[in-house]
């Protein structure tokens, strides 16, 4: 399955020149936990690996499957959470997380070219290996408050219904100071545990 060409399309996060915005990214202390909904606040405001929680609720059936990884310059939203320059390049990886053989997660992540220096350059070769796993057992990481937001998906779901909103987050990661981007969206094959 394919972001651009498969059956759940995310324009949210597809190139500039197949969306004309990104979504609205807030911070999550303007959401209390009342204002969302109280079955998704706990798995979406989880301050754990989800890649951990992931392996655990599907009982090890997981596995990671990586749509693109490729340079180019990121969104405007993503250079100013990462603090790059206009035409700063990062390496942009597109996953979705498997569980059962479902989609559960889409993630996104944005690696600045000045991050894959030293000991972070392994980062530029994982190819199905979770980004999480490495990013959680790093001594060296901390993390930011996430930021929510919703976005609607351009296919139907299984009711029939079109631009079904989803819930989703993202968060800056700090390993030895240098910045890294996770953004997940929860999709509808999603059990939370």
């Amino acid at each position: 399955m394919n972001l651009y060409t498969g059956s759940l399309v995310l324009y949210a996060f597809q190139t500039p020149r197949f969306y004309s915005q990104e979504p609205k990214w807030l911070d999550c202390k303007k959401f209390s936990r009342s204002a969302l909904p109280a079955a998704d606040a706990r798995w979406l405001l989880d301050k754990g690996s989800l890649t951990s929680h992931l392996r655990r609720v599907s009982h090890g059936e997981f596995r990671v499957e990586v749509l693109s990884q490729r340079w180019q310059i990121p969104t405007l939203s993503e250079r100013r959470l990462l603090g790059m320059g206009d035409r700063d390049w990062g390496l942009i990886r597109e996953v979705y997380l498997h569980c059962h053989d479902q989609p559960w997660v889409y993630a996104r992540s944005v690696l600045p070219a000045t991050s894959l220096v030293g000991r972070l350059d392994r980062l530029r070769t994982l190819d199905n290996r979770p980004l999480g796993h490495l990013l959680f057992t790093d001594p060296h990481m901390s993390r930011d408050p996430y930021q929510i937001c919703q976005v609607a998906t351009a296919e139907p779901d299984a009711t029939g219904e079109t631009n079904t909103l989803l819930w989703g987050r993202r968060s800056r990661f700090l390993l030895s100071d240098h910045p890294i981007m996770v953004s997940e969206i929860f999709l509808p094959a999603f059990r939370p545990w």
